[in-house]
């Protein structure tokens, strides 16, 4: 009877467990696997958060009853804590919206995450509120020092702005990820922007106002110190309006808000040109201006259309022959010239006096036609920036040819090594150099390929050093070798006097007793004194029984 009881309850225990870890399997089979590790972490991100709120709220109460230096300085630590817990805000949403797939408890942390982003626009509202409070422009005819140290303020409370707006347009581009609804605050971010823009171009517009006026007086009086520190203090204020305008569009741009009239009026009154300039409408705008202008001149000088188009080519003509003759002027004075110039420095110094000649010849002519420089130089500027904007790589290479015709590391007709290569330089410009290698292959190279790397300049100098090595047996006699090294050296005419050939035992190797061989010669016998030399000695050492070893290797094979 017992021994049934026992039985019993034996299987009852056994169902039951088996019972467990079949439950256990299938909940871990059915339960997404979760990373206790970013759990911790977001919590500790939102607990953090929390804090940093209550900090804020405990630096508002003491500043509140604080007076003097102490209530500014609470409210220093209080701006500067809210604009730490935007940057914690954004940091929390960002890491939800990114790890929302392996959270298990998300409607925890969606709705922790929208409450962050409620408190965003709280936090962003606040400091915004107290940035415009502080904004206080220097009054009319303040004086330069005081103006420059009003507006020093005025500027680092907008870049505090505009560094909050940053932070607001991730924090509801991470909401949009999370399917949270941000419509109705990105209008009103949206109309915020409209609204900063509209007043920073005013600003700006009167800056420039306030600035020609400060030229006139300038160009007036310049001997007058205060004017001439206005002057400079208008064009500072002037940049920095222009800078923060160009930091709100591109924000706008980035809400894909319209910025075409702030792009034309900003290229319009400082002549600043941005990457926006290459958008088609904005581009246009430019054209359709110069070409109205250009158009607008044709118009009014009509009726001498004929003997100005004449005039036109006569100067051009002119010009064009007297380019001419300065180049071979110039071309003369270089050749007789007692000066050492590298042949690109010489090509380039003609090519600069004809060019030079030829568009001043271009632009007398066109100011004879009746076409204004003003417009003209400006659509040239506009123009040669898009030019150089495509044609970046080649400008470096311009800027590389223009260091190596100033340092002069090489010219025509030498042996260099450069990027791997090694040739004799062939001809050169500005923009890339030829080489001629060895096997009569033609290899062109940027610029700045070779100013970028190492330049070894193999015919720089006269005379060079042949290195050689040579080896000997270990059994072999050393003075012998050497006295045979010095006669095989000795025998070479090639070899110079001065300096002092170097014959020294220079390692004790793994397989033979190495010396080396250092002879000086001129630059043009270098290889033919190395061959010869490498040949007699292998000669001599066979006649004199010096052996050149060979590396060996000593094999014990242990029976066990």
């Amino acid at each position: 009877m017992l021994n049934t009881i026992n039985f019993v309850r034996a299987f009852i225990v056994t169902a039951l467990l088996t019972s467990t870890l079949v439950t256990i399997n299938t909940y871990a089979d059915t339960e997404p696997a979760v990373d206790k590790s970013l759990l911790a972490a977001l919590d500790q991100s939102f607990d953090t958060i929390q804090k940093k709120q209550l900090e804020i709220k405990n630096l508002g109460l003491r500043a509140d009853t604080a007076s003097g230096v102490t209530k500014q300085a609470l409210e220093l630590r209080r701006d500067k804590s809210q604009l730490e817990l935007m940057e914690q805000n954004l940091a929390y949403v960002s890491a939800v919206a990114d790890k929302i797939d392996a959270l298990a408890v998300v409607d925890i942390y969606l709705q922790q995450a929208t409450d962050v982003l409620a408190l965003q626009v709280d936090t962003l509202s606040t400091v915004s509120s107290a940035i415009r409070a502080q904004l206080v422009l220097p009054e009319t005819g303040s004086s330069a020092a005081n103006k420059a140290a009003a507006y020093s303020k005025v500027f680092a409370l907008l870049d505090t702005l505009n560094y909050t707006d940053e932070v607001f347009i991730n924090s509801l581009a991470e909401g949009k990820k999370l399917g949270i609804d941000v419509t109705q605050l990105d209008a009103q971010l949206k109309q915020d922007l409209f609204e900063r823009a509209e007043n920073n171009l005013a600003l700006l517009e009167l800056a420039i106002q306030e600035v020609s006026g400060l030229r006139a007086s300038a160009a007036a009086v310049p001997t007058d110190t205060e004017v001439q520190a206005n002057l400079e203090v208008g064009i500072n204020i002037v940049a920095r309006l222009a800078d923060g305008l160009s930091k709100i569009v591109a924000m706008m741009n980035s809400l894909e808000l319209d910025t075409k009239s702030y792009q034309n009026q900003l290229l319009t009154a400082t002549g600043q040109i941005t990457t926006d300039v290459f958008k088609a409408d904005v581009f246009t705008n430019l054209l359709l201006g110069l070409g109205q202008t250009l158009w607008d001149g044709l118009v009014e000088n009509g009726p001498g259309l004929v003997f100005k188009l004449i005039l036109f080519l006569i100067i051009v003509f002119v010009f064009n022959k007297l380019a001419n003759f300065v180049q071979k002027l110039s071309e003369r004075a270089l050749y007789e010239s007692k000066v050492k110039l590298s042949q690109l420095l010489q090509r380039m110094v003609l090519m600069i006096v004809r060019n030079t000649i030829l568009i001043i010849g271009v632009l007398i002519a066109l100011s004879q036609i009746g076409i204004s420089m003003g417009p003209l130089l400006a659509g040239i500027g506009v123009v040669g920036f898009i030019i150089g904007f495509a044609l970046q790589d080649t400008l470096s290479n311009f800027a590389a040819g223009l260091l190596i015709l100033i340092y002069r590391p090489f010219d025509v007709e030498d042996i260099i090594e450069s990027g791997g290569l090694v040739g004799q330089v062939n001809d050169m410009s500005l923009v890339n150099t030829t080489l001629l290698t060895f096997d009569n292959q033609t290899i062109i190279i940027p610029n700045n390929k070779i100013w970028g790397d190492v330049i070894k300049n193999v015919t720089a100098q006269n005379i060079r050093r042949v290195d050689l090595i040579f080896g000997i047996g270990y059994s072999d006699d050393i003075p012998r070798a050497e006295k045979v090294l010095q006669e095989v050296v000795d025998s070479q005419k090639s070899v110079l006097n001065n300096p002092e050939t170097m014959i020294r035992l220079h390692e004790l190797g793994d397989s033979s007793v190495n010396f080396i061989v250092r002879p000086w010669v001129n630059r043009d016998d270098y290889w033919e004194t190395y061959w010869a030399i490498t040949r007699a000695v292998k000669l001599r050492f066979d006649e004199e029984g010096i052996s050149i070893p060979f590396p060996q290797r000593d094999v014990h094979v242990y029976n066990t």
